[in-house]
Parts: C-alpha cells; structure tokens; sequence
C-alpha cells in the first residue's frame, strides 16, 4: 500500500473532523507490485531478533518526529494507527513510549505485546484493535496473541470486528475517528 492509497482509505476518518492527521511514509524503499516502489517501516525476513532491531530504528524515527510535533504543536492528545504489519510496529511503537501516545488504533494486525519491555507502564494508553471477519492475513488466534497480554497488565483494549477482509473500510475509519476523539470506537 502507498502512502497516498492509505491516505485515500482513511479520508471518511479525516473528514469526521475533531482530529488533524498526520500520514507519515515509510522510510525504507522497497519493490512492490508490478515493479512499483513502495516505503516501509522495517525490514522482516522470519528473524526475530532482527525484527526487533529493525523496529527499535524505526521506533526511534517516529519517536523523534512525534515528540518534535508534540512539543511545537502542543496537541491535546496524540493517537498512532497502523494497518496490517504497520499495527505490529504502531503497537510497539505505542505501547513502549505511553510518553508520546494517549491511544493506538490497530487495523487489521495484531499487537506485538511481546517486543513491549513494561506494559504495564503502558495502562494510560487506549487501544482499539479493528479486525475483518474475513481477514485471511489475520487469524482470531492471532489477535488474541496480541491482545491477551495488554488485557492482562491492565490495558485498556476496545475490540471491533467488521464485515470486511483485510482491508480498512470507511466503517473502520469512521470508528477510528470516533475512537481517537475520546469514543469507544464502536
């Protein structure tokens, strides 16, 4: 996905208003489809050391440009959203710096709890996590994987499943919206 289709998939959440958003692009090129090139996040070829070392660079990245916005914006609060392998690094990117983040929205993809050092520390942070019923990519066994852990140290974590595979629907990102604005998201 590009940034651009991501921001297109997210324009009913833009046009609710009550929020600004912020649509950064991955900052490692990649090949995609149809010889395109593509931006991600981190790099994820089965390792998982190498994973977590891949993330903690990109956790650093967004951490820097969020705590620059937070301090010359001044924002009230601050929400991450993450689709699909974006929700794995959005989750750990959130839930290990409760500092920067008052809620995480994970979109068709679960919540690396497991890469989180204290998420306990995490508690202030609310969490909706939106999944298709369809969703081929994403397994319930999955997701509980990733939300049994928040739940158990305290979280607070919404859950909503849709009538959608694995994509973001206008219903999802309205709810997102609702979500981010203080709602429950449902």
């Amino acid at each position: 996905m590009t940034d651009r289709s991501f921001e297109r998939w997210l324009r009913p959440a833009v046009d609710a208003g009550g929020a600004s958003w912020w649509i950064p692009r991955g900052v490692l090129p990649c090949e995609v489809r149809q010889r395109k090139i593509g931006y991600g996040w981190y790099v994820f070829d089965g390792d998982q050391a190498a994973l977590r070392a891949s993330m903690d660079e990109a956790r650093a990245y967004l951490a820097g440009l969020v705590g620059a916005a937070r301090r010359a914006l001044r924002p009230s609060s601050v929400a991450l959203l993450g689709f699909s392998q974006g929700a794995y690094l959005g989750s750990y990117v959130a839930l290990s710096r409760p500092d920067l983040f008052d809620a995480f929205v994970c979109c068709c993809g679960r919540p690396k709890a497991e890469f989180v050092d204290d998420l306990p520390a995490a508690r202030r942070v609310r969490v909706l996590v939106q999944t298709g019923r369809e969703d081929e990519a994403v397994s319930p066994d999955l997701i509980a994987k990733g939300v049994g852990p928040l739940r158990a140290a305290g979280l607070d974590v919404v859950e909503k499943s849709y009538a959608a595979g694995h994509k973001l629907t206008p219903e999802m990102a309205v709810d997102a919206a609702a979500f981010v604005r203080g709602g429950a998201g449902a």
